[in-house]
């Protein structure tokens, strides 16, 4: 499953009628600084990766832990957008200064948070680690997604472990448990090693400060050792070349297109210089094996799948999404929940009506005239037709959702949506609005 339908994706609505009482608050986004004309600053910049290594019994390095870093003075990651860090170390990792400088031969750790997990990241399976945070909820979903990934070739890593019966779920999935030695008592320690022998999990011990702490947990049975001890963490420097915000729209909005081919999204690709030397170099890449050289974009599609590059573009989103306010998320996401909620009503696909009420948010996003969004992307005449006039099915549900906003039931209902449909559908939607933002905003905050 994508970022994009984990984000979206809710319990269907009922068909019973609720009736109207009270008028919608929508979420409502606060005045922005107009961003540049290209969106970026187009300037060459330098990016940070901090790495640790994790060491056998025997003092040899068996991987590589990749920890965000914003500058190249910083000694720890003081995450507050845990997606935007998860994605940004992996494009460093991968694309800016490389795997192969990185870790030449050994797999990475790379933290995940919960919204993360229904993306399979974008580096090869035997060269990566998924290490699922703590703050993860041990669910019915979330186990589903550990499962995908364990299916395509990733390892799981449990980061931060406590045992207790609630995470046996994804204890019975873990490839590695990482323990952190300053965390509790010796004994206590000791206990929870004790426990993980019925698992078939190699024990991390992190945090490993002394040479005591490290003879102790190679004596209790610890596999892997991590900690200042060994080795501090160091920074790695890259370079980037940032991407035009358009181009990514324009790229993201034909990825989700059903109909679209390999051709077409490299079309919109080749269109950006910086796109398509990203694309290029990741085609290229020693890490995959191909019989000759890659020389455009939709050759890489084809070699790299269009599931690769979706997830590629994704990543990108993300680490291009400079802290805007929660309220323009959770107005952005409300409307493309209701959208897709009632598009059933007037015969419109629900991906296609997410899509759209996701798009008319933009505007106040971007703080740009929907037309200087709209009309640069190649998206289709209904689309347009919808966010620019209102016109055609699909104008009809974002007139719908609109008018309900703001409490003109009457224009509501001129459009054939029943006001008691738009009224559950609305509330779910703020409801389930308000409980993604919950986990995307969930502090991440990690000391190496």
């Amino acid at each position: 499953m994508s970022l994009e339908e984990q984000l979206v994706r809710a319990p269907a609505i009922s068909d019973t009628a609720l009736v109207p009482d009270a008028v919608p608050v929508a979420a409502e986004p606060v005045p922005r600084k107009r961003p540049g004309a290209d969106g970026e600053t187009g300037l060459v910049s330098e990016v940070f990766l901090g790495r640790q290594p994790i060491y056998d019994a025997r003092r040899e390095i068996q991987a590589y832990e990749l920890l965000y870093r914003a500058a190249a003075r910083d000694t720890a990651a003081v995450v507050t957008d845990g997606e935007r860090a998860s994605a940004e170390v992996m494009l460093k990792a991968f694309l800016e200064i490389g795997l192969q400088t990185v870790s030449p031969s050994r797999p990475v750790f790379i933290n995940y948070s919960e919204p993360l997990l229904g993306v399979a990241p974008i580096i090869p399976q035997d060269r990566c680690v998924i290490e699922v945070l703590e703050t993860v909820a041990v669910t019915g979903s979330t186990r589903a997604c550990l499962e995908k990934l364990k299916s395509l070739g990733y390892r799981i890593a449990l980061d931060d472990f406590t045992y207790s019966e609630r995470l046996t779920p994804f204890l019975e999935l873990a490839d590695f448990v990482k323990l952190d030695v300053r965390a509790q008592p010796a004994e206590e320690f000791h206990r929870q090693i004790e426990f993980l022998r019925g698992f078939d999990a190699q024990i991390v011990a992190e945090k490993v400060e002394t040479q005591q702490e490290l003879d102790r947990c190679m004596a209790w049975g610890c596999e892997l050792f991590q900690g200042y001890y060994l080795r501090k963490p160091e920074t790695l420097i890259g370079k980037r070349v940032p991407s035009n915000r358009l181009s990514l729209l324009a790229l993201l909005s034909e990825c989700v297109n059903s109909s679209s081919s390999a051709d077409a999204i490299g079309s919109v690709i080749q269109r950006d210089a910086v796109l398509t030397y990203n694309l290029l170099k990741l085609a290229n890449s020693a890490l995959y094996r191909h019989v000759c050289e890659i020389h455009s974009p939709a050759q890489a599609i084809t070699m790299l799948g269009l599931d690769f590059v979706f997830r590629w573009v994704t990543l990108l989103v993300l680490a291009g999404h400079h802290n805007c306010p929660s309220g323009y998320l959770d107005f952005a996401l409300q409307r493309a929940r209701t959208c897709e909620s009632i598009a059933s009503f007037v015969n419109c696909h629900s991906s296609e009506a997410y899509f759209v009420g996701l798009l008319s948010a933009l505007d106040s996003m971007l703080n740009m005239p929907m037309a200087a969004i709209v009309e640069p992307l190649p998206l289709s005449p209904e689309i347009k037709a919808a966010l620019l006039r209102r016109e055609g099915r699909l104008g009809a549900v974002l007139e719908a959702v609109t008018a309900y906003e703001t409490g003109r039931f009457d224009v509501a209902l001129r459009t054939g949506i029943n006001v008691p449909v738009l009224q559950k559908a609305f509330w779910e939607a703020v409801e389930y609005a308000s409980a993604m933002l919950a986990s995307l905003n969930v502090s991440t905050a990690r000391v190496p």
